[in-house]
């Protein structure tokens, strides 16, 4: 049974929202590569959420068939960040966030899948909506497009892996949910990364201030909000959740351009682009409330 959200629960959210904009300005400020950022991410959360549970005592058996799902939305989990901080260092912290929210669009679609639900028509209008939204940007910004696809393919697999920990939240411990899968994608990124360090690729070893920019992403960024938004589920649906997660682009536009001056300064029309995009995803639980009263499938 779902609990009521409290005013308190409100403000996390957006709060932590805040915190998900931000790593985006980290990992643009970041000398090593995605790969390096989300490693040592990974590494260094896991390590901090196996700590806290050891010293809660709490244990970390689970089953074989959840602990396999677990892991492999780990790796969802790695593909999300990977994605992420490659858009921003290909492109723009911008053109990333834009194409990250389509996160609740890819939520939309996946939710319904996975309780074997029709879509609504009204998903598919918005559908529409969406790729109208993301070919104003792709005009405006054409040599950035790389960065964008990489956005909205963070936005999928942001959205697929919400869906599945949807279905945990209110059984197992957010903490232990998180722990299994920052081990999953720390072995998978760090396979990866080992090799690229082997081979003598340049950026595979954080230097100065990358140390402090990636502890605080594994610390604050994913310790705290990564286990806090699980813990939202229970109060939230994972709807309503990546539909406050979709003024992430808002919050990040900002502070990218009150950080990084100029270089984020976009033209006109995709600040529009956006805008639509951002509007679209915000009406639709609105627009499903209406179907639902008038019996659309």
């Amino acid at each position: 049974m779902r609990q009521a959200p409290r005013l308190l629960d409100y403000f996390k959210i957006h709060f932590i929202v805040i915190l998900y904009a931000f790593t985006a300005i980290l990992g643009n400020a970041t000398e090593a590569n995605a790969l390096t950022i989300v490693f040592f991410r990974c590494v260094i959360a896991a390590a901090g959420l196996g700590l806290m549970l050891a010293a809660s005592k709490k244990s970390f058996q689970v089953s074989a068939s959840v602990l396999k799902i677990w892991l492999l939305n780990g790796a969802f989990v790695a593909l999300h960040w990977l994605l992420f901080f490659g858009a921003a260092k290909v492109s723009t912290v911008a053109m990333c966030l834009a194409g990250l929210s389509t996160q609740t669009f890819w939520t939309s679609i996946l939710e319904p899948i996975a309780k074997k639900k029709p879509i609504a028509k009204i998903e598919v209008f918005l559908g529409i909506l969406v790729v109208i939204a993301l070919g104003i940007i792709f005009s405006v910004e054409p040599g950035q497009w790389i960065g964008l696809v990489m956005g909205i393919g963070a936005g999928f697999f942001g959205a697929l892996f919400s869906v599945i920990n949807g279905n945990y939240t209110h059984t197992h411990d957010p903490k232990l949910i998180t722990v299994y899968e920052m081990v999953a994608a720390g072995f998978i990124t760090g396979a990866v990364w080992l090799s690229g360090l082997l081979g003598g690729s340049p950026g595979f070893v954080p230097v100065g201030l990358d140390w402090l920019w990636i502890g605080i992403l594994a610390v604050v960024c994913t310790v705290y909000a990564y286990t806090e938004t699980i813990h939202l589920y229970k109060v939230f649906s994972v709807f309503s959740i990546n539909l406050v997660i979709t003024l992430e682009p808002v919050y990040g536009i900002l502070l990218a351009v009150f950080i990084f001056g100029q270089k984020e300064v976009m033209q006109p029309a995709f600040y529009w682009g956006t805008s639509l995009l951002v509007l679209t995803v915000m009406v639709h639980p609105f627009l499903s409330r209406s179907d639902s009263r008038d019996g659309v499938a």
